[in-house]
C-alpha cells in the first residue's frame, strides 16, 4: 500500500468504515462498552469503541470514539469522537442532540446538531463546511437522524420484528445519506469471532444512497460503498442484538468492522 494520500483521502478511509455503515451498538443491559476493529483489506487500520446507556424511562446516550492504528496510524493522526442523546419511545429513538469532533493532524472539525419537535434540525459547525452549508441551503436536514441514533433504531427494529427492513435518513453534520435495509441471502454462515465464538447471527443488507456532502472525485472513484452487509447476534451481551460484523466493498478495497472485545 502506498501512503501518498491527502488529509481528505485519509478522512475518507475512516468515514467509509464508520459513517457509511450501521454503527456498532447493542441493546440492554443499561450500560455497555464494546470495542471494534476496522480493516482495509486484511490490515487493521481503525480501533473503535462504543458505549451506550439506556435509562428506565426512555432516555439514551451513546458515544463513539475511533482512531487510526497500525502503519497508517503511525503516519497520520486521525481521531474521531461522537455523542448522541435523546429519548427512546414507542416510535423508536428520537435524538435531541449530536456532537462530533474529528481531528486530522493539527486540524479540528466540530459539529453540533440540535433536533426540534417539528422535525427540523439546527447545525452548528466550526469551522463551517461547504458541505454542511449546502445541505442546509438544500433543505436536506428535516426528518434526519444522526448516525448513532439511526444505528440504535436499526438494532431495535431488528430485535422487535426479527427481520431487516426500513429506510433511514441520516445526516452527520457534513454528509447526508440514506440506508435502506433488506434481508441478506439465506444460508450465509455467521462470522466466528473470538469475542463471540458461538453467536447465532441475523444477516442484513443495507443499500446506501449518497445525497449530499460527498466529494465528487471520491464518489466517481467509488471510494464510498453503495451497499453493506452486517450481522446482528443475540446473547453476546444482554438479550438484544449486538453488531458482530460489517462488510463493504469500495474503491479503497474491502472494508470490514469486527467485534473485538466486550469491555468492563
Amino acid at each position: 500500500m502506498r501512503f501518498t494520500m491527502s488529509r481528505r483521502t485519509l478522512a475518507l478511509i475512516a468515514a467509509a468504515t464508520l459513517a457509511a455503515t450501521p454503527s456498532a451498538v447493542a441493546g440492554p443491559p443499561d450500560l455497555m462498552k464494546l470495542q471494534y476493529a476496522g480493516y482495509l483489506a486484511d490490515a487493521q487500520v481503525l480501533d473503535t469503541r462504543v458505549e451506550i446507556g439506556l435509562g428506565d424511562d426512555g432516555p439514551y446516550r451513546m458515544t463513539l470514539s475511533g482512531s487510526l492504528v497500525g502503519a497508517l496510524g503511525n503516519l497520520f493522526q486521525f481521531r474521531m469522537k461522537a455523542a448522541s442523546q435523546g429519548l427512546d419511545g414507542a416510535r423508536g429513538p428520537r435524538p435531541r442532540s449530536y456532537r462530533s469532533e474529528i481531528s486530522i493532524q493539527d486540524s479540528l472539525q466540530t459539529v453540533s446538531l440540535s433536533y426540534r419537535p417539528d422535525g427540523s434540525v439546527l447545525l452548528k459547525d466550526e469551522p463551517p463546511t461547504q458541505e454542511g452549508r449546502a445541505a442546509v441551503a438544500g433543505g436536506l436536514l428535516a426528518g434526519t437522524m444522526d448516525p448513532l441514533s439511526a444505528a440504535l433504531a436499526i438494532v431495535e427494529k431488528v430485535s422487535r420484528t426479527g427481520s431487516c427492513a426500513g429506510r433511514y435518513r441520516i445526516f452527520d453534520g457534513v454528509r447526508r445519506y440514506d440506508l435502506a435495509l433488506g434481508p441478506a441471502p439465506a444460508g450465509l454462515a455467521p462470522p466466528r469471532l473470538p469475542a463471540a465464538p458461538d453467536a447465532q447471527a441475523v444477516a442484513c443488507d443495507a443499500a446506501i444512497t449518497l445525497r449530499s456532502g460527498f466529494p465528487r472525485y471520491a464518489v466517481e472513484a467509488g471510494m464510498y460503498p453503495s451497499s453493506a452487509r452486517f450481522w446482528l447476534a443475540r446473547d453476546v451481551i444482554g438479550t438484544a442484538p449486538a453488531l458482530l460484523r460489517v462488510e463493504a466493498e469500495s474503491g479503497l478495497g474491502r472494508l470490514r468492522l469486527d467485534l473485538r472485545a466486550i469491555l468492563p
